[in-house]
């Protein structure tokens, strides 16, 4: 029998945390939903409360619905009573309670390469609307919104969906950024993101879109090959205060990027996600002030060996300058 317990488990050495959820192990096989998936016929998008599903909301409303949010059939996560700390010999753990939702859009085959800048509007707003709600649950440290593109980016199911998920911890990666930018502007007095801005800017060689409101380029020190970053150009450490005007040039220049992404390289498989400050304002030693919140897109184009997993230095085998001249040149 799979274990129900859902757990955060801090590692000693590093202070990193591992999310041990083994009842995520109930999902269908991936070979099983890919015969269902690739047609409309036994996708469980798109019916899903007859499908099982506990629907949370619809957009624009049921009858017609755009986009549905549901709760996730496998959690990661699971709503109840917050938990303090605890103590499994010298290791800290945290019971794994928190949000798991998934973000549905109608259509079967069509994604962000393919919406109209409204339709990624709505979607986006709906993120926003979801991200506000959990944060009013008092367990939730962070909320993570993300979107898995194809198989190898981890996408269990065909039709196009998005995820949001809450947990109790502080990832080990928010803190370090966060952190390193506060760090970076009391040894340099200026913000880190801004000045990473303003210097791509300069170059001119790695920027491959911008708007009145966000730009896009592929970073200097990219880890993967055509890791691509939207910044808005006003510094805000939290995604959830958007404007809806500075959300519609995001979902603007977001569907842009995307298709040049999938114009350069055949479509591929990637992950996106939204890096922001944690929920909780001044949670601990944490001061986001000096962060700037913004997209991560990742291809999935080569696959981590013993080096990078042992070293934890990526080897990105495509220079960013290339990568960004090659997505410029689409369209």
């Amino acid at each position: 029998m799979i274990s129900e317990v859902n757990e955060f488990r801090r590692n000693l050495v590093s202070g990193d945390w591992v999310l041990v959820a083994p009842g995520r192990r109930k999902k269908a096989p991936q070979k099983e939903y890919e015969k269902l998936s690739f047609s409309k016929e036994g996708c469980p998008f798109e019916n899903p409360e007859s499908s099982g599903n506990e629907v949370i909301s619809y957009f624009p409303h049921k009858d017609n619905w755009e986009i549905i949010v549901m709760k996730n059939k496998y959690p990661a996560v699971h709503g109840g009573v917050c938990g303090p700390m605890k103590n499994v010999g010298p290791f800290e753990i945290f019971d794994a309670d928190g949000f798991h939702e998934i973000v549905i859009t109608r259509d079967h085959d069509k994604s962000f390469p393919d919406f109209t800048t409204e339709k990624t509007f709505n979607l986006l707003s709906v993120y926003r609307e979801r991200y506000k709600e959990i944060a009013k649950d008092e367990c939730g440290q962070y909320i993570s919104i993300f979107h898995n593109h194809g198989k190898e980016a981890g996408a269990s199911i065909y039709h196009p969906h998005s995820q949001i998920i809450s947990t109790p911890i502080l990832p080990s990666d928010v803190m370090k950024n966060i952190n390193g930018a506060e760090d970076f502007y009391n040894k340099y007095n200026k913000k880190v993101h801004n000045l990473i801005i303003e210097w791509e800017v300069g170059e001119n060689k790695r920027i491959v879109e911008e708007n009145n409101s966000f730009i896009a380029f592929c970073p200097f020190v990219s880890k993967k090959p055509y890791e691509i970053r939207i910044f808005p150009k006003k510094q805000s450490p939290h995604f959830e205060e958007i404007t809806d005007d500075e959300l519609n040039s995001l979902a603007q220049i977001l569907n842009s990027v995307l298709l040049r992404l999938k114009m350069a390289l055949n479509d591929p498989p990637f992950n996106f996600f939204i890096h922001t400050a944690p929920v909780k304002r001044g949670t601990g030693s944490i001061n986001p002030d000096y962060y700037h919140w913004h997209i991560e897109i990742i291809p999935h184009l080569k696959i981590d060996a013993g080096f990078e997993m042992g070293t934890g230095i990526e080897v990105n085998i495509v220079d960013p300058d290339e990568a960004a001249e090659n997505l410029r040149n689409q369209k």
